[in-house]
């Protein structure tokens, strides 16, 4: 029996891991499978994962890689799981903590499953590779291209903010700049997503959307952030909150959790709490609601895989608008010193919106993941410091025009 394999979510069929994207039979999704009886027998996952190191040290034994020789990594993962005692009794929790995969290399949790997409890819014999992204898989691959000596090829909406886009130019990617995310452009710009796998193939190159029906081995990176959470905390949380951007993150984390279980690491799997940035996107509680037909909708790529996760562990879809992901973007700021991008911060939005509505219950441990660097996004950061309500500078001259303004 082989050690990985995959199998089509549609009609069943078993593949070799090889490079494949979509199932030779009917054309479906595929998702990778290990055998975990004799993982489970060997101990050799039980054996680190709960050690310090990155990715491919603790958890080596459940990613597809068999050439270590062709890892291509940043030392990603092993992210801090920050304790925040001041919200948890804000918000009436028995403890409340960050996943901050703010802190990976690039700055966001994309490094995870870059590292894993494309050492596979470099396994496989190959060094051209190509994304659309809305910025921070761009970023990754760009740094991981990078360190591997391959070549990367980025594609992103112009309305992209500034800080992607120059980290995108600085590790020397060629960048290709798509039209503004208007409505009026959604359609052109949904293509380059969905187009890119087609697109990749035809000129050789490894598509990089990081979505299971684009690239089955790149999800597999971003499961590590659940088996990190159970071996900081020694536990599974009551609750998880994390960000429904594509969807992949959302339900990577849930196959993440049972592959725990099946190992006999974990007894059960957390409620697993989404939430969706409102504007523009179509939510994944109504996937097959006519009403989102419209190509001025994002459609999440992995979003029937994360609105599968909700159901099957009883949690919740959230919808964050702009003011809410503002409002929650300053608080954790100020509360607890994490500064994230708006869209790293949407779990949280989701997470507050959940307290508001008297959902969460003393007795619960809470995690909720952080995604992305607030540096990724300094536009977004100016805005918050215009506020009125937040603190302004003042211009002084000298330490003594400063007194007034000293609070004791």
């Amino acid at each position: 029996m082989p050690r990985v394999w995959f199998v089509c979510e549609g009609c069943g069929r078993e593949a070799p891991a090889v490079e494949l994207y979509g199932c030779p039979a009917c054309g479906g999704e595929l998702a990778l499978r290990y055998d975990y009886a004799a993982l489970r027998r060997s101990g050799a996952f039980a054996a680190r994962w709960q050690e310090s190191g990155g990715l491919w040290r603790r958890f080596g034994s459940l990613l597809p890689q068999e050439d270590e020789a062709r890892i291509v990594s940043l030392e990603e993962g092993s992210t801090p799981l920050l304790r925040s005692d001041r919200l948890a009794a804000r918000l009436g929790v028995k403890a409340l903590h960050f996943k901050l995969e703010s802190c990976n290399p690039t700055g966001s949790f994309k490094d995870r499953q870059i590292s894993v997409a494309m050492s596979k890819a470099r396994e496989l014999g190959r060094d051209r590779f190509g994304t659309a992204s809305s910025g921070n898989v761009g970023v990754a691959l760009s740094a991981y291209a990078a360190r591997a000596d391959a070549r990367a090829y980025v594609w992103v909406s112009s309305s992209v903010a500034a800080a992607k886009r120059q980290q995108i130019q600085v590790y020397g990617a060629r960048l290709f700049l798509t039209p503004e995310n208007t409505p009026e452009n959604m359609a052109a710009n949904s293509a380059f997503y969905t187009g890119m796998q087609a697109f990749c193939l035809a000129r050789g190159m490894v598509p990089m959307v990081t979505a299971r029906s684009v690239n089955p081995y790149a999800i597999e990176g971003a499961k590590t952030v659940a088996y990190e959470v159970v071996a900081s905390l020694g536990r599974v949380p009551d609750r998880y909150f994390a960000p429904v951007g594509g969807g992949g993150l959302f339900g990577s984390s849930w196959k993440g959790f049972r592959e725990l279980v099946q190992l006999g690491l974990a007894e059960r799997v957390p409620v697993m709490e989404g939430t969706q940035m409102l504007k523009g996107h179509v939510p994944v509680d109504h996937l097959e609601d006519p009403t989102y037909d419209s190509p001025t909708f994002y459609r999440p790529l992995d979003g029937r895989w994360a609105w599968q996760a909700m159901q099957a562990t009883g949690g919740r879809l959230r919808m964050a608008d702009p003011r809410a992901i503002r409002a929650a973007q300053a608080d954790l700021a100020r509360q607890e010193g994490i500064f994230a991008e708006p869209q790293g911060i949407t779990a949280y939005a989701g997470l507050l919106r959940a307290w508001r509505e008297g959902a969460l219950r003393p007795d619960e441990v809470v995690v909720c993941v952080i995604t992305g660097i607030g540096l990724k996004d300094m536009a977004a950061a100016a805005e918050l410091c215009a506020d009125p309500a937040h603190p302004q500078p003042h211009p002084v001259h000298s330490l003594a025009e400063s007194a007034p303004f000293l609070q004791p």
